[in-house]
């Protein structure tokens, strides 16, 4: 059966068949085999056969023995009834359909994450405004059937700013995170204007808010700058830098921190050896790595850098060893690296590896896997490995809200973390979480190359925001600070 692609999707496909018998390096025992109901058009009946699975790979035997899969990574997918026959999947690639019936929830739960949909309104109720930027805005949404919320993302197709090339990059690179501290896609779906990419709703406020209204303990700030390291190494293993890890994309699920989330990929790249992107420059002014600054070749080790700069925070009750009023010495002093670590009152052992990541050579620089394995983590690493057992067990699921825009860069203790403070001069949105969404109060509009609406963490911000309109370069003028979720608006270089 045979079924065109809308010509106004993204998602192109290939005039390639939709089975191929190519080698796939894909161990056998790593796939799961259910028995379906296929339509046999010889027959003109439903026979019995086999499917197997992993992720969004699907294999079929033929008849003489011989195996063939397909990947079905952006394909449309979407249930189907026949009667007498019940409920079935639908998934369309190349301008063939795949069709097969029997207990196919299980399928269609974990090929959704893969899959492109249609119809969102079937299922969703699009509700309130959350944030905006220049590429994508950030909704409230609503599953008709359980009335659960979830954050979507919406990208206009239409607007001369869209770019559908780093939407599906930033959705490939989504789908491959699997981590309890990781956001990652839940659903996309696609209309004739719009793409939506569906994520948790997280509700607790990010890092940069916790940083300006709460005193960390030094144990608090171990223990929160493992669970980042630990993230960015499960997040390097896929083969990805983030390349825009600051407070303000570090969510909490729940307000304290054995619940971080690092969030926004809009930035993220693949890693390659020669240590040049298409979009080079990318980053926040104030949390960048120097070499990517200074126009250098770099890798995994710029995430380990900016990893630094928040333990630097977190030690320092949220001082910034960069920022200052004038975007111009920010930029500055982000390029040469000069840090004062007298700020830092620290123990020795604290010291030398906030140091170690802070190193401004690359190359003596340590790793996320290094620091992960240093001794003052030595507790965190045991306790870990329950942890994220138990939540794996609850919930696959994190999520990104992060709009891009337009800017021309881009003591360990066996008890539970306190939780933050939510202060009385903080102001909530919505309806049913009435007491739990904080709306930003501070509008420090720090001057981003990532995310040129971002909030200033740890500065004397008064006159800093005037300052950054009159700069020479390229940002969203538009301060639209509602929410946790405007203040992570990711942009590419130009």
């Amino acid at each position: 059966m045979k079924s065109k692609f809308s010509i106004d999707s993204i998602f192109h496909q290939t005039d390639s068949e939709f089975w191929t018998n190519e080698l796939i390096q894909i161990r056998e025992q790593d796939f799961k085999e259910d028995y379906f109901l296929f339509y046999s058009n010889n027959k003109k009946t439903y026979k019995n056969k086999a499917l197997k699975r992993h992720g969004p790979i699907i294999k079929k035997l033929k008849k003489n023995g011989q195996e063939l899969w397909c990947d079905v990574t952006n394909a449309i997918i979407q249930i189907i009834e026949i009667q007498h026959v019940g409920y079935g999947l639908r998934i369309t690639k190349n301008q063939s359909n795949l069709e097969f019936f029997g207990y196919v929830d299980g399928w269609f739960k974990e090929l959704k994450k893969f899959c492109i949909q249609k119809q969102i309104k079937n299922l969703f109720i699009i509700s309130n405004k959350l944030g905006s930027g220049n590429y994508a805005d950030v909704h409230r949404l609503i599953r008709k059937s359980d009335e659960k919320e979830f954050a979507v993302k919406i990208y206009d197709k239409l607007s001369n700013k869209f770019d559908s090339e780093c939407v599906i990059k930033e959705l490939e690179i989504l789908r491959k995170m699997d981590h309890p501290n990781v956001i990652t896609v839940l659903e996309t779906f696609e209309s004739q204007k719009y793409i939506f990419i569906i994520t948790e709703l997280l509700i607790s406020g990010n890092l940069d808010d916790i940083l300006s209204k709460t005193t960390l303990t030094e144990d608090d700030a171990i223990k929160g700058i493992f669970k980042i390291i630990d993230a960015l190494t499960y997040i390097h293993s896929k083969g990805v830098i983030h390349r825009d890890i600051k407070p303000e994309n570090i969510l909490f699920r729940k307000p304290n921190l054995e619940e971080i989330v690092i969030s926004d990929f809009g930035l993220a790249e693949f890693y390659n050896e020669e240590g040049h992107y298409k979009y080079h420059r990318c980053g926040t002014a104030g949390n960048m790595a120097p070499e990517i600054l200074k126009d250098q070749s770099y890798g995994y080790k710029a995430d380990c850098y900016s990893a630094g700069i928040i333990f630097f925070q977190m030690l320092t009750q949220g001082q910034s060893p960069f920022i200052v009023e004038d975007y111009e010495e920010t930029l500055q002093r982000n390029e040469q690296g000069q840090i004062d670590f007298s700020l830092v009152q620290s123990s020795l052992a604290i010291k030398n590896l906030l140091q170690q990541m802070l190193e401004l050579d690359p190359f003596k620089r340590c790793s996320v896997q290094e620091a992960r394995s240093n001794i003052i983590f030595k507790k965190y690493n045991r306790q870990t490995i329950i942890i994220k057992r138990k939540r794996i067990q609850q919930d696959h699921t994190v999520s990104s809200y992060s709009p891009r825009s337009t800017s021309i860069y881009q003591s360990p203790t066996n008890q539970t973390s306190p939780h933050f403070p939510i202060s009385p001069s903080y102001k909530f949105i919505g309806a049913k979480n009435f007491h739990t969404i904080p709306l930003r109060l501070r509008s420090h509009e720090r001057k981003l190359f990532s995310s040129p609406n971002s909030s200033n963490s740890g500065a004397n911000s008064a006159k800093l925001q005037q300052k950054q309109k009159n700069s020479n370069f390229k940002i969203n003028q538009k301060n639209n600070k509602t929410n946790m979720y405007t203040g992570m608006s990711s942009n590419k270089a130009i």
